[in-house]
């Protein structure tokens, strides 16, 4: 009997130390159930909304702002471990330094690694090309091209169902986001809220879109390692009661709130610069072409006019010419033509006329050197009868 009650101890003590080996946190977190507890919380250095680092080196985000205020309803204390990459986030997670990562995406290989609590958002994972790209339209035509994804994000684990893709894997997002700006890859599959306001903050939102459908649409939660169940319920009641409050929706509009309106003080002053530049260079054209027009014309008509006065000028010459060698002519005729003018000395009885030199010129003489006239001489009837009376010159 007392072999079979020292047995029965045994068995009993042995259980106890190997159940308290294995859930030691759970007991931990029990005994301290009515007090504040401190828990270690891993998040990156630099992923924003999520995580980042203010001036002063503390962590802020998205994430940070969701876990403290889970953590003030859950009553525990924050201790955070800041981390380089999602691998130290995961190796802190699995070798115990961390005891949870706050809004870590829900994928199946995190849940065979991890516990979740309840969803506390959910964002798409889309392919983003540069804006001048037009062949990339899906993920079909992602074949043969090279497409960057970021190590251990959900976008390496949906590029793996897809052989014919080249993935070029990035230790961090900005070099992700820069290697596509660059040329050096084609794509890149990432969370659509994180990468915008990536794009925005670096002021380059306007060089990258969004093509086709989401890939997936993922949930995000905070995760705890699988051994401390405890935790999980105790940070899931929380958060059931947190993403109902107002402050998760102040929380979310202080840290995705509403895209960056494209029209900005900045864009409209150069857009307005831009039109005023372009009226006045328009103007400038117009000006300058109308003027153009306007001298060829004018250069047109005054061709045209020159024309007309060499013409003219011609015309008057001709004629001047032709009035000149008339004038020539009339006057070479007048120097020729001889007149009879004044009173001519005349013989009374012989009929002769007297000169300028005094000499006395028979009548015909005198006419013939004073004129153009010529003589025919001949004999009138009376003459005929007083001097040829013998003579029937006029008898018929």
């Amino acid at each position: 009997m007392e072999n079979l009650l020292y047995k029965t101890m045994k068995k009993t003590i042995l259980f106890f130390l190997i159940l308290s080996c294995i859930l030691p946190i759970n007991f931990s977190f029990a005994e301290q159930e009515d007090a504040s507890i401190e828990v270690k919380v891993a998040v990156l250095k630099d992923f924003p909304p999520q995580y980042s680092l203010s001036k002063y080196g503390q962590p802020q985000g998205f994430a940070i702002d969701l876990i403290e205020s889970v953590a003030e309803i859950a009553n525990f204390k924050i201790k955070y471990l800041i981390k380089e990459n999602w691998q130290e986030m995961f190796e802190a997670m699995q070798n115990r330094e961390a005891d949870m990562i706050p809004n870590m995406g829900v994928t199946d290989r995190r849940k065979a690694l991890f516990s979740f609590s309840r969803p506390v958002e959910t964002f798409p994972v889309s392919i983003f090309v540069r804006e001048s790209e037009d062949n990339i339209s899906n993920i079909q035509s992602l074949s043969g091209k090279n497409v960057g994804v970021i190590a251990l994000n959900v976008g390496e684990i949906l590029l793996k169902n897809h052989p014919d893709v080249i993935p070029k894997i990035y230790e961090h997002i900005e070099d992700g986001l820069f290697g596509l700006l660059s040329g050096n890859i084609d794509a890149l599959v990432y969370p659509e809220p994180v990468l915008w306001i990536m794009a925005r903050n670096a002021g380059i939102d306007d060089r990258i879109k969004p093509v086709g459908e989401p890939l997936i649409e993922i949930s995000r939660a905070i995760s705890v390692h699988k051994t401390n169940q405890y935790l999980l319920k105790k940070i899931d009641a929380a958060v059931a009661e947190f993403v109902n409050s107002e402050t998760y929706k102040k929380i979310y509009t202080r840290w995705y709130g509403k895209p960056k309106p494209f029209w900005t003080v900045p864009k409209v002053a150069g857009f307005m610069t831009a039109i005023l530049i372009f009226s006045i260079t328009g103007m400038g054209v117009w000006r300058y072409h109308s003027t153009m027009k306007l001298n060829q014309a004018l250069l047109k008509n005054i061709q045209k006019r020159e024309a007309a006065e060499r013409k003219l000028q011609e015309s008057y010459d001709t004629l001047e010419k032709k009035i000149d060698e008339r004038t020539k002519e009339l006057q070479k005729a007048l120097s020729e033509v001889k007149s009879l003018s004044g009173l001519l000395p005349i013989c009374a009885h012989c009929k002769k006329i007297r000169d300028d030199q005094g000499y006395w010129n028979s009548i015909e003489e005198y006419i013939y050197e004073h004129s153009e006239a010529e003589f025919s001489h001949s004999i009138c009837q009376e003459c005929a009868k007083k001097h040829y009376p013998d003579m029937d010159i006029y008898e018929k």
